[in-house]
């Protein structure tokens, strides 16, 4: 009887964003949501086991219905290391999941910049990172 493999693929269809702001995750959690027209809510820290301890993240979350699209805000720091270890640089990750138009992403790096306590903010190419599967959830 011939074997059947099965080979799973994980999606990578989302859109990442770094910010570097030394601010704390809730004042920021309030900043996007003034700038992006968005509710950004905390939800149970997300947490992945590494090197044989658990990391937590603080985690947030909004999901605008209407549009089907999805919004996260992830630190990348914890208290034993790093979510993203490529974007050491990075305090926190702001993924988008969903249907964007193409000019949507640029526009919302360019309002997230013009929040006063930001210090910078880029787009990430997700399929260039090493560590991408700690992004899935």
């Amino acid at each position: 009887m011939p074997k059947l493999v099965l080979e799973l693929t994980e999606d990578f269809d989302f859109d990442l964003i770094g910010i570097c702001s030394h601010i704390k995750d809730y004042r920021l959690v309030w900043e996007l949501n003034q700038v992006l027209e968005i509710d950004l809510c905390k939800d149970a820290n997300y947490e992945i086991k590494r090197k044989d301890q658990f990391q937590s993240h603080a985690f947030f979350h909004f999901c605008d219905e209407e549009n089907l699209v999805d919004f996260y805000l992830i630190s990348n720091r914890s208290e034993n290391g790093i979510l993203i270890p490529e974007e050491k640089k990075c305090d926190y990750l702001f993924l988008i999941k969903g249907n964007l138009s193409d000019d949507y992403k640029p526009m919302v790096v360019k309002k997230i910049a013009e929040i006063k306590n930001v210090l910078a903010t880029y787009e990430i190419e997700v399929e260039a990172l090493k560590s991408k599967e700690n992004l899935v959830f």
